[in-house]
């Protein structure tokens, strides 16, 4: 569990005229609600909340401290800008560590595929995050996935992760999460072993798309 502290500003004026000014002043402005409380407008410094979310990813749980009052949060939603790609806006969901959420949890691959690579492989990942529910408190920044045994024989599932205690996927457990797949360059290699020559379908993968007349 990755827990982070922040200080927070309350603020009463709202519209675009007043964001746009705390905007420019390298500020966030921000909204903190759940549990059945009224929302709190609050306003965060950008530079510290994006180290934050840096440093723990999005899932972290976030204490924000507004006016000598510490509330215990997780980032429900960000707005960004589409085109400077910078935060305009966070929702912050009141949470408690025992509360059970459902959040998407990003994918980390680790370790050496040495296996898949002596089989001419390479790793081709097919789930970016998992779709998880979990207490607030064991969410962690990311899933790591060791890819040592891999092989083009033995796939990674989402039933072979080993996840936190109390978190459950919210996907099928045969959900492929990462593969092996041969070369194209390991698959002629092999064909000229046992041929002695490249076969017809061998000349055919090595048109370049481009060639082709329009």
């Amino acid at each position: 569990m990755v827990q982070l502290k922040l200080v927070a500003e309350a603020r009463l004026a709202t519209g675009s005229g007043p964001s746009r000014r705390l905007r420019a002043d390298n500020k966030i402005p921000a909204v903190m609600y759940g549990h059945g409380s009224d929302p709190v407008l609050i306003t965060l410094d950008r530079l510290r909340f994006r180290a934050a979310l840096n440093a723990a990813g999005p899932n972290a749980i976030i204490t924000l401290e507004v006016e000598g009052k510490n509330h215990l949060t997780i980032v429900k939603d960000m707005q960004r800008d589409s085109i400077a790609n910078r935060v305009t806006h966070v929702d912050f969901m009141l949470v408690s560590l025992e509360e059970r959420l459902v959040v998407d949890v990003p994918v980390r691959l680790v370790g050496e595929a040495a296996l898949a690579g002596r089989e001419g492989a390479v790793v081709q990942q097919q789930l970016m995050s998992l779709h998880v529910e979990s207490p607030a408190g064991v969410i962690p920044p990311a899933i790591d996935v060791d890819v040592e045994s891999l092989s083009l024989e033995n796939s990674i599932r989402v039933s072979d992760l080993a996840l936190p205690a109390g978190m459950v996927s919210l996907l099928e457990g045969e959900t492929l999460v990462v593969i092996a797949q041969r070369t194209r360059a390991a698959v002629a290699a092999e064909r000229l072993d046992e041929d002695g020559e490249p076969t017809e379908a061998d000349d055919h993968d090595d048109v370049d798309d481009d060639d082709d007349e329009d």
